[in-house]
Order: C-alpha cells, then sequence, then structure tokens
C-alpha cells in the first residue's frame, strides 16, 4: 500500500464507522439511557430486535490540538498512537457496540466491541459475557468483563456517560490499559428505600499489548495479569454515589523482545562473575564479592515484571445546580524500579440548563524508585566487564526515568447536552511533570523535553 492510500484507508474506516453510528440514532427517536446495573447501563439507548435481543451503543467524535513538539498525549500505555503536535483524532474517538441475548428469565448474554482511532479503529472485544440473576439480590458474570479498577473504570471510553471529556490520564493511563477482566465477578446488591448498596467480589487475568512509547519507534511488550483479585464496595444515596475498591494482581508480566536482550546481557555478565569466582586462590572476600554481585544481576531480569495493588475511594455528588466528583488513588507495583504512586481527582461543575461549565484538578506522585543496581557496580577486576556493567547500570537509570509517570493537570471545560443522549464537550487540559527529565504519563522519545503540555479538544458524544 502506497503511503497516501493509508491514510485515506483510516480516514474511510473512521467514516464508515461513524455513518453506521449516525444512522442507528437518526433512524429512531432517541431513547432514554436506563439504570441497569454494570456496563448495560451506560451503553445508552438500545433497539429491541425481537423480545429477547437487544443492540446498543456508544460513540465520541473528538478532535484535540497538542502544542507540544516534543510529548505526546495518550489515554492509555495500550494506545498504538499518541496525539501528537497539531490536531489529531487519537485521543478521544471511539465507537462502541453491544449486543445483549436474554434466553430466559433472568439470564443474559452480552458482547460489545470498542473500536478507537488511536488503534488505527481495530474493533477490540471488551465484553463478552454471561450475567446469572440468582435470586436475592445476587448476580453472577462470568466471562470477559469490564476493567473494576477505579471509580470511573467501567466508563472509561463511554464519553457521554462522562461529565468530562475524559477521566484524567494522569490517574487512569495506567489503569485503562486493563480495560477488561476475563474471570468473574459476584455481586450483591441491597436496596433500602431510595438508597441501594452494592457488593462486588472479582477475579481472573488479562492479557494486552503494551506500548513504550518512550523509544523512537515506539516498542511492544505482551503484558499479561494473573491472579487478579479485588473487591469494592459501593453505596447509592440521593443525590451521593460513593465507590471505595482495592485490587491485588499476583503476577504482572511485561514480556518483549527487548526484555530477553536484557536478560541475556545480565546472564552473560552472570557467568562472567562466576567464572571469575572459580579462579584460584581468591581472597574470601573478594570470592564472596563476586558471587553476591552474581546474584544480584540475576535478580535484575524481568526488570518490568511487578505485582502492583489499586485502590480506589471516589464519589459523584450532587446538589441542587452543583456536581463534585472525587477520587482517591494508590497504586503499589511491589517493584523498585516502578516505585509506589499516589493520586487524587476533584471535579466541579454547574449546570444552567442544557450548559455545564466545570473545572478539574489531577495529580499522581510517584514515591522514589529505589532499584538496588550495586550489583552493576564495577568490579574492578577486568576492564571490558566493568564497562558492559556501567553500560547497564545506565540504562537502569534511564528506565527508572521513564517509569516515572507522575504529572498533574488542570482543565476546564463545558458541557453542551443539546439534544437527548448526545452532547457537546470542549475542554483546556494544563498538563505538566516534574521537571524535563520526568515523562509522566507523556510519550517522550528522548530526554530533556519540554514538560509543559496544552490539550484542546472538542468532542460529539452520543449513546444509542
Amino acid at each position: 500500500m502506497d503511503k497516501q492510500a493509508a491514510p485515506r484507508l483510516r480516514l474511510h474506516r473512521l467514516a464508515t464507522a461513524f455513518a453506521l453510528a449516525w444512522l442507528s440514532l437518526a433512524g429512531r427517536p432517541a431513547a432514554a439511557t436506563t439504570a441497569e446495573e454494570g456496563e448495560t447501563a451506560q451503553a445508552g439507548g438500545n433497539a429491541n430486535i425481537n423480545s429477547g435481543l437487544r443492540l446498543s451503543g456508544f460513540a465520541t467524535l473528538g478532535l484535540t490540538h497538542n502544542n507540544n513538539a516534543t510529548a505526546g498525549a495518550i489515554s492509555s500505555f495500550s494506545q498504538l498512537k499518541p496525539a501528537q503536535q497539531g490536531w489529531s483524532a487519537n485521543m478521544d474517538t471511539v465507537l462502541g457496540l453491544q449486543l445483549e441475548w436474554q434466553p430466559a428469565q433472568g439470564t443474559t448474554l452480552q458482547l460489545q466491541g470498542v473500536a478507537r482511532a488511536g488503534e488505527d479503529m481495530q474493533p477490540r472485544l471488551r465484553i463478552a459475557a454471561l450475567r446469572q440473576q440468582l435470586g436475592q439480590g445476587l448476580s453472577l458474570h462470568l466471562g470477559r468483563l469490564r476493567s473494576p479498577l477505579f471509580f470511573d473504570s467501567s466508563i472509561a471510553e463511554i464519553g457521554y456517560a462522562n461529565l468530562t471529556v475524559r477521566p484524567a490520564p494522569a490517574l487512569y493511563a495506567l489503569v485503562n490499559s486493563v480495560a477488561s477482566l476475563d474471570g468473574a465477578d459476584l455481586q450483591w446488591r441491597l436496596n433500602l428505600g431510595d438508597a441501594s448498596l452494592l457488593a462486588q467480589v472479582f477475579g481472573g487475568g488479562y492479557d494486552y499489548t503494551h506500548r513504550f512509547n518512550n523509544f523512537s519507534p515506539a516498542l511492544s511488550a505482551d503484558a499479561s495479569l494473573r491472579g487478579l483479585l479485588g473487591f469494592s464496595l459501593s453505596a447509592n444515596l440521593q443525590g451521593l454515589s460513593l465507590r471505595v475498591s482495592h485490587t491485588e494482581i499476583d503476577r504482572y508480566l511485561l514480556r518483549s523482545e527487548q526484555v530477553s536482550q536484557i536478560n541475556g546481557g545480565l546472564q552473560q555478565l552472570s557467568d562472567a562473575l562466576q567464572h571469575m569466582a572459580r579462579a584460584p586462590q581468591l581472597p574470601p572476600a573478594t570470592l564472596a564479592a563476586l558471587q553476591a554481585k552474581s546474584q544480584g544481576l540475576d535478580a535484575l531480569q524481568n526488570p518490568f515484571d511487578n505485582r502492583p495493588t489499586y485502590t480506589s475511594v471516589g464519589l459523584d455528588g450532587n446538589w441542587q445546580r452543583w456536581r463534585l466528583l472525587a477520587e482517591l488513588t494508590w497504586i503499589d507495583p511491589r517493584n523498585d524500579l516502578v516505585g509506589r504512586g499516589s493520586g487524587y481527582s476533584l471535579t466541579l461543575a454547574r449546570s444552567w440548563g442544557d450548559f455545564t461549565p466545570y473545572l478539574s484538578l489531577a495529580q499522581l506522585k510517584r514515591s522514589s524508585a529505589k532499584l538496588n543496581t550495586a550489583a552493576l557496580v564495577p568490579t574492578g577486576l577486568d576492564p571490558q566487564l566493568d564497562v558492559a556493567l556501567n553500560q547497564l547500570k545506565q540504562g537502569f537509570n534511564r528506565a527508572q526515568q521513564f517509569a516515572d509517570i507522575s504529572s498533574r493537570s488542570f482543565s476546564l471545560g463545558l458541557r453542551w447536552d443539546w439534544r437527548e443522549n448526545m452532547a457537546l464537550k470542549t475542554q483546556l487540559d494544563l498538563v505538566s511533570t516534574p521537571d524535563s527529565g520526568t515523562p509522566g504519563p507523556l510519550t517522550v522519545p528522548t530526554l530533556p523535553f519540554d514538560n509543559k503540555l496544552q490539550l484542546f479538544s472538542v468532542t460529539l458524544d452520543l449513546v444509542f
């Protein structure tokens, strides 16, 4: 395919997707959004094909302008194409379709596919699940489910369901990569008059392609999550929703050709140290130091593997024409290369008729990573070996810099609900990282860089 044909093909895919979405909406009166539990409530109105089959969906047509030539913007670390300097549809443009079939009372089968402009509109399966009502407020979900990690994780891609253009990437870029969960969840709902309580336990795993956009060209790694277990507690009161969740992942593995090369280099150096340690008449102290250094090199293999925990406390409150959204998050990768992170987001809005201006603050701070690189200190015994050790040490130091996703943002926006199930939004984001050597959740191929970025976004959100 020639260079000019590829952009035309991508534009054709995008235009076709939104033409289908618009026809689905325009072909019948707009339906009101329902309030069913789980993901179905967020997909929008529905078309009853027959008494047991229903089609619904959501879409966002968005354009974002980035003023920074040294950094791109992403909504997740699985995004193939960042929003680089200038105008781009890659940040927010998305189309989602959901099909539900109810073969029997209390039994529902769900399928949901999503296509994003930042991934060349290639369809991704987000939901493929069986939902079974068990009675007494209990329900069981089996299969591929929407991610439950943070307060807004289940609706992060559904622009209409979000007050703002998008959940703050400072908090959500990392967890948005885990878009689904392959496993099960058990929910118990208790209705108390106008209030309800929901308890949820979930478990499973997930695989996705993690993008290291801080390389030129960008690199990819196969990410595998296993042993994911968590719970959430939610309370829905009059004008107030609260949610607390905690998730632990036993194994979060990243594998790629580059990781294999790192492991191979560490193994070669470890073998070289072991060979030196077999030299006769070595002083006991030198022998012990070489053996300890060899073991330290072995411990540095697969440096991006971690066992993270995610904790979120969020609220969504309404009082008269005011609305307040807030969330506190904690991430502990239990990995010394990455370091722990804590963050918050706060959004305040007031509505005037169909217009809702809002402002948002968000920040994620990482505690200092303390990777033990003592094994990479030169030995003073072999110049060639010491050069290799020093090169690896510099590489790990650079990796720690790029692993720092600390950032903060201030956002000012306006939402106009100009038609039922449709909203127009404009939003200005002022994004910054702690310094020019900290990339944060931005795509930065080289350091240092201009660590202040402005994004201006215009989106049309709809559900149907």
